[in-house]
């Protein structure tokens, strides 16, 4: 890592100086080839970066790239959020931990298994997502009940394990919960795995991933997505509803508007969730599918599996522009991230990060980590993952982690 006097970019560096170029990076850092692979990275208040592994948390200076602690506690945990100034809020596979943003320590910790009043062995499978203060997440918890006293002179029948799943609603600055409310088991039987797709002001939306559906509710939904809005407030169930052509796993976002931006078949739609009817319709080319579209204002940022992205008005659907990555084509579609000022446009794919300005797609630069050259070519599969802060996005891919200078 360089030191903190290296990581300030002068003006000459911070720009690229041939088009095309990336800028210099103001940092790189390497997670350690005798730790494991990290499994989560997230950007922690704009001042740490937080990455897990199969044996601890670590947490790197922003500014700098150096490692600031290290916490064995925080092993296997999903992506790090900020619970107020002072925490870091880490769901581990057991427990929720809030750890010292200063040193790594474990300020507070709730096992899963006896911290939620009358949900004894609770087990969770991983958050729904967050937002604020607020984390959103199912659990299921297994109960005895016992066989029934049997007639005279007939054996006493078995005991049956009833399991029962919930969503809850979650405080991580009070450490307290919001509301728990029940909802249909995954499969399993398990707690049902939930995407959040959109937070509004009086609802959250999520979707039940694939892989967790029963069979019978593969059966029953037909090939279609659904969707389900509950009570912020409250957690109460409101809706469930599928859209016309939004299948169980393509491409499905919301705005806190009350509208869905979904893949259907090779087109983009905007559909309203409290009707289900289509707002809008953007064409795609034919055999090409879109991916997550992000709201950034007005505009709408699109991607698709020919590693093509562009910007559209939210409201109408109207193209402002689209432009290619001139990355390899493959059936995968960039993930996209809007820089912290809203200038830039990433889209990152297995092949390279490319940069373009937001407002009217012009190509900025491409950035292609050569990484060490596996025989068996696995570094070559290794997708590359954005994370923004104000002026800097950090790169990962695998092990090694760039912060870039942008708009």
């Amino acid at each position: 890592a360089k030191s903190a006097d290296d990581a300030k970019p002068s003006p000459s560096t911070s720009r690229p100086v041939i088009a095309g170029l990336p800028p210099q990076p103001r940092w790189i850092h390497t997670h350690p080839e005798s730790e494991p692979a990290p499994l989560t990275a997230a950007v922690w208040n704009d001042r740490l970066l937080v990455v897990t592994d199969e044996t601890h948390a670590s947490a790197l200076d922003l500014r700098t790239g150096r490692r600031v602690w290290e916490s064995a506690d925080a092993a296997k945990g999903q992506a790090a959020l900020p619970a107020g100034k002072e925490f870091c809020f880490v769901a581990g596979p057991a427990e929720f931990l809030w750890l010292s943003a200063k040193d790594g320590r474990v300020a507070h910790r709730v096992a899963y298994a006896d911290g939620f009043d009358g949900a004894p062995h609770l087990t969770v499978p991983e958050l729904v997502g967050a937002s604020g203060s607020t984390v959103w997440f199912t659990g299921s918890t297994r109960t005895t009940v016992k066989a029934p006293k049997p007639k005279k002179g007939k054996k006493r029948g078995k005991d049956k394990q009833v399991v029962t799943s919930f969503l809850f609603g979650y405080d991580i600055e009070q450490r307290k919960e919001l509301w728990r409310t029940p909802v249909p088991n995954g499969r399993g039987p398990a707690a049902p795995v939930y995407r959040l797709i959109a937070v509004r002001t009086d609802d959250i939306v999520v979707r039940q991933s694939q892989l967790s559906l029963t069979p019978a509710d593969v059966k029953a939904a037909k090939g279609k997505g659904r969707f389900r809005g509950f009570d912020r407030k409250t957690g109460k169930a409101k809706w469930t509803e599928s859209f016309a052509g939004v299948t169980p796993g393509g491409a499905a976002v919301g705005d806190a508007d009350g509208l869905l931006y979904a893949a259907a078949g090779d087109d983009l739609r905007a559909f309203g969730t409290s009707d289900g009817k289509p707002r809008w319709t953007l064409n795609g080319s034919r055999g090409s599918h879109f991916g997550n579209a992000v709201e950034a204002g007005a505009l709408l940022h699109t991607t698709n599996s020919n590693q093509e992205v562009g910007a559209v008005d939210r409201e109408t659907g109207r193209l402002r522009w689209l432009r290619s990555t001139e990355g390899p084509r493959t059936d995968v579609t960039p993930v996209i991230t809007v820089s912290g000022t809203g200038g830039t446009l990433l889209a990152a794919s297995s092949g390279q990060v490319t940069a373009f300005a937001a407002a009217d797609g012009r190509r900025l630069w491409k950035f292609q980590d050569i990484g060490e050259q596996d025989p068996k070519g696995a570094t070559a599969t290794t997708r590359y993952q954005v994370l923004v802060s104000g002026k800097s996005a950090v790169v990962r891919r695998d092990r090694v982690f760039y912060a870039f200078p942008v708009d």
